[in-house]
């Protein structure tokens, strides 16, 4: 397999580093409720894998020597950071959220203009399912690239000499 060019290499960095504060943004802007609370309160469990989609991002993709800019097989790695960012954001898009005041929905509800609709929020939700196995698998993948590329991409250690 080809070794993907640099800029692919630093376009995924940048959705790496952008998609999830994006997410939050689209949340945010449409229905904030219970939902986006609940994501607060799991939020260190999320901080710490955006942290490490950010280390990956500059280690291994912005970095000039970075595994993702000149190992073999590193393509895989690139489309897993594209879609672990697509699977967030549309996470984001499709998540039910609001109720309080009667009203709820998602980004996607409020687009098809079925708000506040069983239908629209069983649309919605049952499209969410995919959507978050696409984020975390797409994640689980990328970590999974970032360490075997790492591991792969070290010299060979000397074998220790004997002391007899």
């Amino acid at each position: 397999m080809r070794t993907p060019r640099r800029g692919q290499a630093i376009a995924a960095a940048w959705v790496l580093i952008l998609a999830p504060p994006l997410a939050v943004v689209v949340k945010l802007s449409v229905y904030p409720g219970w939902m986006m609370f609940a994501a607060f309160l799991a939020g260190i469990p999320l901080l710490i894998g955006y942290a490490l989609q950010i280390v990956i991002a500059i280690n291994g993709m912005f970095a000039a020597r970075g595994v993702f800019t000149r190992e073999p097989d590193a393509g895989r790695g690139i489309l897993a950071a594209w879609l672990t960012s697509a699977g967030v954001v549309l996470v984001a898009s499709l998540i039910v959220d609001g109720g309080d005041d009667g009203t709820y929905g998602s980004l996607l509800t409020e687009m098809l203009g079925i708000s506040s609709t069983a239908g629209g929020s069983d649309l919605s939700m049952t499209l969410v399912v995919p959507a978050a196995l696409l984020w975390l698998g797409g994640w689980l993948w990328l970590l999974v690239e970032w360490i075997a590329l790492r591991a792969r991409s070290r010299p060979p250690r000397a074998a220790p000499r004997s002391l007899g």
